[in-house]
């Protein structure tokens, strides 16, 4: 078999649209990943403080679902929280973080609660044990294994997440038993190339 054929094994590894063969390498370390597919739809969003903790996400998310029930929204999917940026091109004081809520209906903003179009298609779905202190070596893992080359960005820089409760007997973070997943969009683009004064005036 020549170096350059496929193989069954490399069809199933989790890649992103875009990536070349060298980034198509399962997750370890303690991670789980797969490929999963999202419906594009609508959410109730609120800003969320920089310093990302528990306590303010829950708050967070109890005041949207009191907006949706108030607006007698329905509530199509479990609370998530989504970074806007690229984690894996953007330094840590550039990152966004805001409570996200999937609805249907006829919503309107109401203060710094607005509408939202969530973008949906194929993702990386890759999870951790270890709660919201393990997400920056995550977001290192999972997009330096995702973008190979410094030359592939993402095309949609929006990262969605969800915490869950680890179940009993689950390996756990004193104080945080969270198990949260980060859903990146397996879609990337080449950066365009650099063209030289004299010819980009040509």
């Amino acid at each position: 078999m020549s170096s350059d054929e496929t193989t069954p094994k490399h069809l199933r590894r989790p890649r992103a649209r875009g990536a070349t063969a060298a980034a198509a390498t399962t997750m370890t370390d303690g991670y789980d990943v797969e490929e999963t597919w999202r419906q594009t739809g609508r959410a109730l969003v609120v800003p969320l403080d920089r310093a990302l903790t528990l306590s303010a996400l829950r708050a967070a998310h109890a005041r949207l679902s009191e907006v949706a029930e108030r607006q007698g929204l329905a509530v199509v999917e479990e609370p998530l929280f989504g970074l806007k940026g690229d984690p894996g091109a953007d330094p840590p004081h550039r990152w966004a973080y805001e409570a996200v809520l999937p609805i249907r209906g006829a919503a309107s903003s109401e203060g710094d609660v607005t509408v939202a179009r969530i973008e949906g298609g194929m993702h990386l779905a890759a999870t951790t044990p270890r709660g919201l202190d393990d997400l920056a070596r995550l977001y290192g893992h999972l997009l330096g294994s995702l973008l190979p080359a410094r030359k592939q960005r993402l095309v949609r820089p929006y990262l969605l997440h969800r915490a869950r409760r680890l179940a009993d007997g689950q390996a756990r973070t004193p104080g945080e038993p969270l198990a949260v997943t980060v859903y990146v969009p397996a879609v990337l683009s080449m950066d365009p190339v650099p063209m030289p004064a004299d010819e980009a005036e040509a």
